[in-house]
């Protein structure tokens, strides 16, 4: 059997394993603010919006990459507007966007012709196939949304737990809100190529929630966050490679099995 610095001899095992470590980090950072405001429902809505943006780009022969952000970006600020402009709840305002993109995904996706590989690419996850490029957008994209999250997170934070009086402090609570779904959408569309559409949410919420059983201040909730990730991501991948599954399922199912052990020190410390 090869030892992991045999296969770390091969580039595009590299280049898994920094987008690994990458993704690691980010999509946990993020989903503390999923798992705190309680917006899961909303990340698996952005990212089956991508999946009718990829729908959309293979029809009209565009990169799927920007189709899927340029449509995820709009469904998000979407869902923003009407949940602020409707009397309808933001779940109701999420579910109507969340079973749209699923139809428009659907149906743009019957006019599609031939056997797609680089659509399946998207929908289930292979960060194994991460390019150069990929690898850059991700670090960039990365570097950029955990800065304005860490350089504004004293306002983020006063908006998820008491919006109104974070707005009688002054707060512009409808430019943070904003500006968070759409760092939101950013992140889920760069993910799903490693992760996969249907495997996206799991890791911005699990490490979160893994990390909120055990933590006792803010600061040890996103230090945990982004260590569980870590671990997920490398050691999925290392068990994917060994024992040739699909590295997006695994990763997650590691998260998962980290979640369940937290759980289970959680009682013990009760």
């Amino acid at each position: 059997m090869n030892t992991i610095s045999e296969f770390l001899a091969y580039p595009f095992i590299q280049r898994a394993f920094v987008a690994s470590l990458i993704v690691g980090v980010l999509c946990p950072f993020v989903g503390n603010f999923v798992v705190l405001r309680r917006m899961s429902f909303f990340s698996d809505a952005i990212s089956h919006s991508a999946f009718a943006g990829i729908a959309v780009g293979a029809l009209l022969g565009i990169d799927l990459s920007v189709s899927s952000v340029v449509v995820a970006i709009l469904i998000s600020m979407l869902i923003a507007v009407l949940s602020e402009k409707t009397s309808l709840s933001h779940d109701t305002v999420i579910g109507i966007a969340f079973s749209g993109s699923i139809a428009s995904g659907m149906l743009v996706m019957g006019m599609l012709k031939g056997y797609r590989a680089d659509i399946f690419t998207y929908l289930f996850g292979d960060i194994l196939a991460i390019t150069n490029t990929d690898l850059l957008l991700l670090f960039v994209i990365g570097v950029l949304c955990i800065s304005a999250l860490l350089f504004f997170s004293k306002p983020f934070l006063q908006i998820t737990f008491n919006r109104d009086l974070a707005q009688v402090e002054g707060i512009n609570v409808r430019l943070f809100e904003y500006l968070l779904f759409f760092i939101i959408a950013i992140v889920v569309t760069v993910s799903l190529k490693i992760i996969g559409i249907i495997l996206v949410t799991s890791l911005l919420v699990v490490p979160a929630a893994a990390a909120k059983n055990l933590a006792l201040s803010m600061r040890r909730l996103f230090a945990l966050s982004c260590i569980f990730g870590l671990v997920s991501g490398i050691t999925g991948l290392m068990l994917s490679v060994y024992l040739n599954t699909p590295s997006g399922p695994t990763i997650v199912l590691v998260s998962v099995g980290i979640f369940f052990l937290t759980m289970l020190k959680r009682e013990r410390w009760n």
